[in-house]
């Protein structure tokens, strides 16, 4: 296998990591999506059109029978694609003599038909590049530590009676033989999908609404990677391990082998994950910020809510039926959470860098509940490769001309909101698995757990919601049984800063600060796990505190030059703090 990541158990959960992969893909950031608050309305818009040439969705209303569905359908003059629902909504094609508009209109002036509207696309959130990884000493799993998922493993793993529907690409969850119909946008000469080593299941049965079967297979690449975000095996010596490990996975594929959709296949998605089972709906896609419509097609906000009810109406008949829906926030920098992420009661999550902060990508706004790992683009801890999240799953599609291998397996780096959602939804598994039911009390546990930069001021944050979820600290909300503020002083985040440079030549030293006496534990690992030097292991005093290291491991010998990482712990709470040291 590729790459090869794997946790260790507290006290050193620190992730093993070793790589013999050099050329990777990258997932990225969606192309031309960068828009400030400044500039949201006249931001460029994405290359393909906003809404699926000469298709309309028609939502019938619940009085009219299928006869009389099929009847206006042939007195208006399309032509039926698809039931899209049970409930009444249907896909349609405008002939060529006729227009999207003039279609629209007729039927919205049938007493049988609720709203007629054109049918908008979406994307995953991400583009693909490529990079060579030029070093073995790069830390691969800080989102694990990020988000306190080693601590968190220790108070509860994840239940397979808890269903997580992924509404995305795909997931390589089976061995089965290509359909000579869907060979055509894969890697040529590739006859086989292929189960990920590092997703073992359970499964229940999904759909694939691209391909119109029950087979929903990955040929992009994105599904596999949510899906093993979530539930990733560990102890497998493959990848690296999900954050709700044992939860079930429900594939459902509505996104193509370019990462496109439209809201009609949104909207089946949603339909059937409700209608089968799910607990949770992962959702790492969603539509370009309105300020784009509304530039681009002179509608009212209203109007253009309008438009897209169709997707409203599914998210609403999903959180009717109970199922809780975590969705990515958006790759734009907009100061507008994309939707289905900022409709009511959707959990939208924004992406975080290893330092803890919004990456530069990540949207925001006021409809923003919470922040996960999702990278960046610099190299914060100095170990030569950009801040990914790293997966283990098939081989992507990267471009025209480099199409998806769903036989072929490697650790691959992800960037985006799409990345992040994975961890959120994760986490409410997690939850769930501990004994929620409630969805209130759920975004409770980890709102009032969850962190911010220092900096930022108290209260519900624009640019990060609650703040970036700390699983142990969640998960204490019940365990304690003393409430939030109880998790969180049992151990929460403990305040640390770096004193010296980083990166540090000849020594390296850090801050930290304690409320009251109590034991004191510093010691450095290597990003393999292993344990360096214990800097300090004593009893201690309130107050701020400070930890030295030389580079010189127990023996005395100087360490090679690397990325290594500072782990306090007090009873107050634990830091991790990376720094690259040079000899």
């Amino acid at each position: 296998m590729n790459c090869i990541l794997v946790p260790l158990r507290s006290p050193r959960r620190i992730p093993v990591v070793r790589l013999a992969l050099l050329l990777i893909a990258i997932f990225g950031v969606t192309a031309a999506a960068t828009i400030s608050n400044a500039n949201a309305a006249s931001a460029q818009k994405p290359e393909q059109p906003l809404f699926v040439p000469n298709q309309l969705l028609i939502q019938f209303r619940a009085t009219a029978t299928e006869a009389d569905r099929k009847r206006a359908i042939r007195e208006e003059a399309v032509e039926l694609i698809i039931d899209v629902t049970s409930d009444g909504l249907e896909k349609v094609r405008v002939l060529p003599n006729d227009t999207v508009e003039r279609a629209a209109a007729r039927f919205a002036r049938r007493p049988d038909v609720e709203y007629a509207v054109p049918n908008a696309r979406a994307h995953a959130f991400f583009v693909p590049n490529d990079s060579l990884i030029t070093s073995t000493t790069m830390d691969l799993a800080w989102n694990l530590r990020s988000v306190h998922a080693y601590d968190a493993w220790d108070i509860q793993t994840g239940d397979p009676r808890i269903v997580v529907a992924i509404l995305d690409s795909g997931v390589a969850y089976e061995d089965r033989e290509i359909p000579d119909y869907e060979r055509a946008n894969i890697w040529p000469g590739t006859t086989m999908y292929r189960q990920s080593p590092d997703l073992a299941g359970p499964f229940l049965p999904g759909w694939d609404f691209v391909f119109n079967d029950p087979y929903a297979d990955d040929d992009f690449g994105h599904g596999t990677t949510i899906a093993t975000v979530i539930a990733g095996t560990p102890n497998n010596i493959a990848g690296s391990a999900g954050i709700a490990f044992g939860t079930t996975i429900m594939p459902i594929k509505i996104l193509d082998f370019q990462g496109d959709s439209d809201i009609s296949l949104i909207a089946a998605g949603l339909h059937f994950a409700a209608d089968h089972g799910a607990n949770i709906v992962n959702m790492s896609l969603g539509l370009p910020p309105l300020a784009i419509y509304q530039a681009d097609l002179n509608l009212t906000q209203s109007e253009l809510q309008e438009r897209l009810r169709p997707l409203h109406d599914a998210v609403n008949y999903a959180q009717r039926r109970g199922v809780i829906l975590v969705a990515a926030a958006g790759n734009y920098d907009a100061d507008e959470v994309s939707l289905p992420a900022g409709y009511p009661g959707v959990i939208a999550v924004g992406a975080t860098d290893p330092e803890g902060r919004r990456s530069s990508f990540s949207s925001f706004g006021r409809n923003l509940d919470l922040m996960a790992p999702g990278g960046g683009f610099d190299d914060l801890n100095h170990d030569h490769v950009q801040d990914a999240v790293f997966v283990l799953s098939i081989k992507p599609h990267r471009s025209e001309g480099s199409l998806a291998k769903p036989d072929s397996f490697g650790c691959f780096p992800f960037f985006g909101t799409s990345g992040a959602t994975p961890h959120v939804a994760g986490g409410v598994a997690l939850l769930m698995a501990q004994g929620y039911t409630s969805q209130g009390a759920i975004e409770q546990a980890l709102s009032s757990t969850a962190v911010r930069p220092p900096e930022r001021l108290p209260g519900r944050d624009i640019e990060y919601g609650a703040g970036l979820i700390q699983l142990d600290a969640a998960l204490r909300v019940k365990a304690t049984g003393g409430g939030p503020a109880a998790a969180a002083a049992a151990k929460g985040v403990l305040a640390s800063r770096l004193l010296s440079l980083n990166p540090a030549r000849g020594e390296a030293s850090l801050a930290f600060r304690t409320q009251r006496p109590g034991h004191i534990l510093v010691r450095v690992f290597d990003v393999h796990g292993a344990l360096v030097r214990t800097l300090d292991d004593r009893e201690g005093p309130a107050g701020e505190q400070r930890a030295r290291w030389d580079g010189r491991d127990a023996s005395g010998v100087r360490s090679a030059t690397g990325v290594y990482l500072f782990r306090i712990e007090t009873s107050e709470g634990v830091a991790t703090r990376k720094v690259a040291f040079l000899r």
